[in-house]
């Protein structure tokens, strides 16, 4: 079982994505979608390889993701299961 990583998001953190393929490739392009957060100062992140095509920059207790999903719930429920205690703010935005 995963514990997860312990952050402290008020300092800054960013993780690029990688295995970019997933969305990127030929024949089915996933849509890719911006999502600001918020956090509290602690919290805990569950990266492994399901996700690790998410991209996140955190600081400040904010942050923004940019997440492959076929569709803005997917979007939101990826980022959820990367972060469970993050807090969406604004607009889930198509890129």
């Amino acid at each position: 079982m995963n514990l997860g990583e312990k952050i402290n998001t008020e300092e800054r953190l960013v993780i690029e994505a990688s295995r970019v393929s997933r969305y990127l490739g030929y024949p089915r392009k996933v849509p890719i979608w911006k999502i600001q957060f918020s956090l509290p100062q602690i919290c805990y992140i569950f990266r492994n390889e399901i996700n690790s095509d998410i991209a996140l920059e955190i600081e400040s207790m904010f942050g923004n993701c940019v997440v492959p999903a076929l569709s803005k719930e997917e979007a939101e429920r990826r980022l959820k299961d990367l972060i469970p205690s993050s807090v969406i703010k604004g607009k889930i935005l198509r890129l």
